[in-house]
């Protein structure tokens, strides 16, 4: 397979201890640690590069969206990835301080900027090592202020107008992207809702152990004076089902903070790539319709020339009988669509250029998206096999105990 471009410097992002804390005026904001290891010589300043230092600043959730929307402003025809959703039910409800929500969206940042960080053209821009590496990042934020306000004012219209067009001559290739993405979002959106289902279940299982759990130990403290053998066994069985209550709750945790959000950021990625599309899409409506327009003109031209325009037969007869020099007239309407003509030639080229550009650069992102995304599922898959491994493990380790306690 044709993978994309590899960054040329090594780049590496954790997101790591949210942390609950309060700004000038007292209200309460999460800031997230964020470090970073890289070869990149711009990120040390005047010390030699090395790959092993760890620059570490803090950053809240409002600054990684001016990253994203700088990036998004620069970057036209690259693939942003997205960035959690601010209007999720914790937050609208008020639990935007709470461990789990702060520790989804911690997970979720991290993911952001990892795909940024494995990006060519991204992973090199100004913006991105001022916000990785800068202590001036505040007053950097201040000069920005008010200027992103109108971005993509222009491209946010032109979606609106081409909303419900379609491009006549689509790209063979781009057909079979569109499809294959449609099929991967509809698969990443079954698995979600798989796992969201696995997780109610295990909820429901832990709560089912911890209840049992506590009667069994009720049941022993009842023997405990009668027969100290029996409490020593109900005892040994009471901690391996405590352990396995926990075990399943440790992994149930990782599927919810970490692998549901894998895939809930790989359906919002998804999005972006076809939001991209769309974007070359455009250009390309706007090509097609700039040549129809000439099509159009040229051939009223040519009806003007040969005789067959200018009219119909009611407007021509009312305008002779009012003595109006129908000559002149057609002869001024040529000249008017001579130099509209010529005007429309030019922008047409130009037009075929940004098409032309446009579908070249939306490839190349498809292809690194592709890559992007095959790595992410893979480590995804891996981690979430390595959790269900480490849990099945650790209960074979803590029944066989059980096992040998009660012969």
């Amino acid at each position: 397979m044709d993978t994309g471009v590899q960054p040329r410097y090594k780049l590496e992002v954790l997101v790591s201890d949210p942390q609950k804390r309060s700004n000038e005026s007292g209200s309460p904001y999460v800031s997230y640690q964020i470090s970073t290891r890289t070869d990149n010589p711009q990120y040390h300043g005047s010390q030699k590069a090395n790959f092993d230092d760890i620059i570490v600043v803090h950053r809240r959730y409002n600054d990684v969206v001016l990253l994203h929307d700088i990036l998004l402003n620069d970057h036209p025809t690259c693939i942003i990835p997205p960035l959690p959703d601010k209007k999720v039910l914790q937050y609208i409800a008020g639990d935007r301080f709470g461990r789990r929500f702060t520790e989804r969206r911690c997970h979720s940042l991290q993911n952001f900027l990892r795909r940024v960080s494995l990006h060519p053209v991204l992973s090199e821009s100004k913006v991105l090592e001022m916000f990785l590496v800068s202590n001036e990042w505040e007053t950097y934020k201040k000069n920005l202020s008010g200027t992103l306000q109108n971005v993509q004012k222009e491209d946010v219209t032109d979606a609106v107008m081409n909303a419900f067009k379609k491009v006549h001559n689509q790209n063979d290739e781009f057909v079979e992207i569109k499809d294959k993405t449609d099929k991967l979002d509809h698969s990443v959106h079954k698995i979600n809702k798989v796992f969201h289902r696995v997780v109610k279940k295990n909820e429901n299982i832990v709560e089912d152990y911890s209840k049992l759990g506590l009667s069994l130990q009720e049941l022993q403290e009842l023997v405990c004076n009668d027969n100290d053998k029996l409490a020593d066994e109900l005892k040994m069985f009471v901690e391996g089902i405590t352990q396995l209550s926990y075990g399943l709750q440790d992994l149930n945790k990782f599927i919810d903070y970490e692998y549901l959000v894998d895939l809930k950021d790989l359906e919002h990625y998804i999005d972006s790539m076809k939001q991209t599309i769309k974007l070359k899409d455009q250009k390309q409506i706007d090509y097609e319709e700039l040549s129809d327009y000439l099509t159009k003109s040229v051939k009223e031209k040519n009806n003007l020339i040969s005789g067959y325009g200018g009219g119909n037969f009611l407007t021509s007869k009312i305008e002779e009988l009012a003595g109006y020099n129908q000559e002149a007239s057609r002869r001024e309407k040529i000249n008017k669509l001579e130099s509209t003509i010529s005007s429309l030639t030019n922008e047409l080229e130009i037009a075929r250029k940004v098409a032309d550009s446009f579908e070249q650069e939306t490839l190349k992102e498809v292809k690194q998206f592709e890559q992007i995304k095959n790595d992410e599922m893979r480590d995804s898959l891996n981690n979430l096999a390595d959790q269900h491994i480490k849990f099945y493990e650790k209960m074979l380790e803590t029944w066989v105990q059980v096992d040998e306690s009660l012969k």
